[in-house]
């Protein structure tokens, strides 16, 4: 699991700033560059999935409400053409009128619930990101506080 070798990297980190040799007076320590540089890469490599999954789930969000207000457009513009067609019959102009107004509000409608629905699962899987990060915002505070 990538938490795990994220925990087990700061533990590393841990271990390499308490055990190097520190600098008389100042209580400063003497790094490894490339010890640290190769850590901070294996860092990088076990961040979470979950994170750039996010970042994901946020395009693809945004890619699904683009084509749920395109789709209520497209049905909005061809109830209207509906409408125009239907009220171009003087014998049904009433009924032509009613049905275009049912079929836009049912358009509405659908879009509405389609944005409902979408905001409520992006709102549940920011949720679970925003948990994430806050657990592991803790364990990077902690893990600096015992610097």
């Amino acid at each position: 699991m990538d938490i795990d070798k994220l925990l087990e990297n700061l533990e590393k980190l841990k271990n390499i700033l308490e055990n190097s040799p520190t600098v008389p007076v100042w209580d400063k320590v003497i790094l490894d560059k490339e010890k640290l540089l190769e850590l901070i890469n294996d860092l990088e490599k076990s961040i979470p999935a979950e994170f750039l999954e996010a970042k994901k789930v946020v395009e693809e969000r945004d890619k699904i409400l683009k084509r749920a207000y395109e789709d209520a457009e497209e049905i909005i513009r061809n109830a209207k053409e509906k409408a125009k067609i239907l009220v171009s019959n003087n014998n049904i102009t009433i009924e032509a009128q009613k049905e275009a107004e049912k079929i836009i509000n049912n358009a509405k409608k659908e879009a509405t619930e389609i944005k409902k629905e979408m905001e409520v699962y992006i709102d549940n899987l920011l949720n679970k990101v925003e948990n994430l990060l806050e657990k592991e915002i803790e364990l990077i505070r902690k893990c600096k506080s015992e610097l």
